[in-house]
């Protein structure tokens, strides 16, 4: 019998890549890696390290054992891929209970915030790559209306963008200048990444969702 460990209130991203059989295998591979990548960081970035698989040839999830992380990881990972030149993905997220094997095994885990990722991504509508689940109340519906803008800006990033905003977004922001000196690059040149990344309201629009999760959370 397989062990497996419980958690209460996880976040769980299910994606897959997008066009993925136009561009090859090599193209899916190297997207994969960059999505494994992404998610050792966020890991060492929440301190909660996650557990990145890949499964149905161009699908993946992650699982975060931190419900409240779930939208600043996908957003991460959006800028990792874009910052990489590599293939975009659509992501749903799930957030509520999660059985996971000892041995990691995505594939056979189970629990309410993997069946909720799932049907958040089959449910996602055409040209969308992000969702959320539904939350009751009118904070969830302002949080719908918020995550259709959100996605729309993160389609439009660019590549300079992408790597920029991979750093902003981190939980504790790094400035300007510590970015600068990661990159390689001047401050000015960072600034003027950031300044079309609608960067305020991507960090207000986190902040909003993780503490309603956190709500979520308490009232449990």
């Amino acid at each position: 019998m397989v062990e497996t460990s419980a958690h209460d209130f996880a976040s769980v991203l299910t994606g897959d890549l997008v066009a993925s059989r136009r561009h090859g295998p090599d193209a899916l591979d190297e997207a994969m890696q960059v999505l494994e990548r992404a998610s050792h960081d966020i890991g060492e970035d929440t301190g909660a390290p996650p557990l990145f698989q890949r499964h149905r040839g161009d699908g993946w999830q992650i699982f975060l054992p931190m419900a409240q992380t779930g939208l600043r990881a996908a957003l991460r990972i959006q800028a990792a891929l874009v910052a990489a030149g590599s293939l975009s993905t659509r992501i749903g997220i799930g957030v509520g209970p999660a059985q996971i094997p000892d041995d990691g095994n995505l594939a056979a885990a189970s629990g309410g915030a993997f069946h909720m990722a799932g049907d958040v991504l089959a449910g996602m509508g055409r040209g969308t790559q992000l969702a959320l689940p539904r939350i009751p109340s009118a904070l969830g519906e302002a949080l719908g209306a918020l995550m259709l803008f959100v996605d729309r800006e993160a389609q439009g990033w660019n590549r300079t963008q992408g790597q920029a905003l991979f750093e902003a977004l981190r939980v504790q922001a790094p400035t300007q200048e510590e970015i600068a000196q990661k990159a390689g690059v001047t401050r000015q040149a960072v600034q003027s990444r950031l300044s079309g990344t609608a960067l305020d309201a991507l960090q207000e629009t986190l902040r909003v969702y993780e503490d309603r999760v956190e709500m979520i959370r308490d009232n449990l």
